[in-house]
């Protein structure tokens, strides 16, 4: 590693997980590093936490396991890309973490997405876990939702962003996971109005000057393509009401929907 770089201090790292709904992270960091000059970190050694037994297919092209941080310069963050460990989880997580602390990270935070059954033209929120009292101060006024426990419930599954926000704790490390949910029907598409607010967010607390007209233009593009689709097609307008007025859709309609809207942005 180059020691010169090592000495700079990164305000945050801000970890992305690959395939996550709408690729909501992986979007809000491609922005970001389009207006900077990423150098690497480090790229983990990728047979030591995943099988490679099968390979992941996302829009017909091979989706290998990958892991990868980066140095912005410009911005001063830390930037991790990477598939969710199949095993050696505490391994892997370690050397991020500990990266970030040679750094002198002052944060790390987990960018996260879910899919729901929502409309686009709902209030969208942003909401925040984080691993301390003092994290969830420095959210106040942001308009970050943070009223929320990272312990996982008995029996299941920990996720991944909860292992990272206890694994900095250990630290002495303030970290967040911070996610949205998103319409259903905008997985393939990704949701513009969902990644602008979260570059909002992140403009606000780390001073990025970044250029959001392209962003800008997409989510009036997404927005207006839906609304011209609603005019023409009964079936899409009856859709987005019932979820306007918070119902619940059938299978049938709920695939209809997700189909005629995702055409629409087949080619973009």
């Amino acid at each position: 590693m180059n020691m010169e770089v090592k000495k700079i201090q990164a305000k945050c790292l801000i970890i992305s997980w690959q395939g996550e709904f709408g690729l909501l992270g992986e979007r809000v960091l491609a922005e970001i590093e389009k207006q900077d000059t990423p150098s690497i970190v480090f790229e983990l050694e990728i047979e030591k936490y995943f099988s490679l037994g099968g390979v992941a297919v996302r829009e017909d092209l091979a989706n290998f396991p990958a892991g990868e941080l980066e140095y912005l310069p410009k911005w001063q963050l830390l930037v991790f890309k990477g598939s969710i460990p199949e095993f050696n989880q505490y391994e892997y997580l370690k050397k991020i973490i500990d990266t970030a602390m040679d750094y002198q990270a002052n944060e790390i935070i987990c960018l996260g997405s879910v899919g729901a059954m929502i409309s686009h033209t709902a209030p969208h929120r942003l909401m925040a876990v984080v691993n301390s009292d003092i994290h969830k101060y420095s959210l106040e006024n942001t308009g970050v939702e943070c009223n929320m426990d990272f312990d996982t419930p008995p029996n299941q599954k920990v996720d991944i962003n909860s292992f990272v926000i206890w694994q900095a704790g250990k630290y002495g490390l303030n970290a967040m996971s911070l996610w949205q949910v998103l319409p259903f029907y905008l997985q393939a598409s990704g949701d513009a109005a969902a990644e602008l607010i979260l570059l909002e967010f992140l403009c606000d607390r780390f001073e990025l000057e970044l250029n959001l007209d392209e962003i800008e233009q997409r989510v009036q593009y997404q927005s207006d393509r839906i609304q011209n689709l609603r005019q023409a097609n009964a079936q899409v307008e009856n859709g987005l009401r019932m979820l306007e007025g918070g119902l619940s859709l059938d299978t049938s309609v709920r695939n209809q929907l997700g189909d005629q809207i995702s055409r629409l942005f087949d080619n973009r």
